[in-house]
């Protein structure tokens, strides 16, 4: 200690009329009674803090394990031949394609066909009314 806190704590001490020994007495109780209430905190702490390493170098250890199958899986499996399949969706499609198109001048040509047999119609009827 400085001369200077030391003569701050006498001065204290003479104020109080506490003797010096009490003052050391009191913080040792004071902090045994500290340690008394915070180790078992500590301890518990401590011991789930380890706890928690060991689960997490168990975690670890499982998702390497893990990844180690999946990469067999991964290299063992052959993808299912789809190449055919595509070439038959290739082809339906152009069918479709080609069928959509022909329907849709068979459409057109019927179109013509009712739009020309209304005109004639229309013709014969304002023929057949002049006459009569």
């Amino acid at each position: 200690m400085d001369q200077e806190e030391e003569k701050e704590e006498n001065n204290s001490n003479i104020e109080t009329n506490i003797p010096d020994n009490e003052i050391k007495l009191d913080k040792e109780k004071f902090s045994k009674g500290i340690m008394t209430l915070l180790s078992p905190v500590i301890e518990e702490m401590d011991s789930r803090i380890v706890a928690v390493k060991a689960s997490q170098k168990e975690l670890s250890k499982e998702i390497e394990r893990l990844l180690a199958e999946l990469q067999l899986f991964v290299e063992a499996a052959e993808p299912p031949p789809i190449q055919p399949s595509i070439q038959k969706l290739i082809t339906a499609r152009k069918k479709l394609t080609t069928t959509n198109q022909t329907l849709k001048t068979v459409h057109d040509r019927v179109e013509r066909i009712h739009s020309q047999l209304s005109k004639e119609t229309t013709i014969e009827y304002t023929k057949i009314e002049i006459v009569n």
